[in-house]
C-alpha cells in the first residue's frame, strides 16, 4: 500500500438497520469486507457485482453474485472484491440474518468513495 492510497471505512447493520449497501468510487478500488453474524443461526453476506470480464456459460444475468457464510455469533474476514471506476458493489444480508459489516475501501488518493444504504 503506497502513501498515496485513500482509505475509507464504513460500518453497517445489514438485515437490522440497512437492507442493502451500495459501494462505488470514481477510481478503481478494492473493497475489504469483515462481517459478524449476530444471529444464533445461519447467516452471511450477499455480494453483487457487475458482470465479470470472464464468465462461465451458466452466468447469464446482469450481475455476478456470491453468498459468503458467517457462522452464528462469530466474526470473520470475508476477503476483498475489486471494482473498476464507476462500478457499484452491493452488499446485503444472506438468509435473513442480522449481520454487521465493517467495510474498508482502498483506492487512489483524491478519489471519491460513496457508500449509500437502503
Amino acid at each position: 500500500m503506497a502513501n498515496t492510497d485513500l482509505i475509507v471505512r464504513g460500518y453497517f447493520g445489514l438485515g437490522d438497520n440497512e437492507s442493502i449497501v451500495h459501494v462505488t468510487c470514481d477510481e478503481d478500488f478494492l473493497l475489504h469486507i469483515w462481517a459478524r453474524n449476530v444471529e444464533t443461526s445461519q447467516g452471511g453476506v450477499q455480494v453483487l457485482t457487475p458482470p465479470s470480464q470472464f464468465r462461465g456459460s451458466g452466468a447469464t444475468g446482469p450481475q455476478d453474485g456470491l453468498v459468503l457464510d458467517v457462522p452464528p455469533q462469530t466474526g470473520m474476514t470475508l476477503g476483498c472484491v475489486g471494482a473498476q471506476a464507476g462500478e457499484t458493489i452491493d452488499l446485503s444480508s444472506a438468509f435473513g440474518a442480522r449481520v454487521t459489516v465493517f467495510l474498508t475501501v482502498v483506492t487512489a488518493h483524491g478519489a471519491t468513495v460513496t457508500m449509500t444504504r437502503e
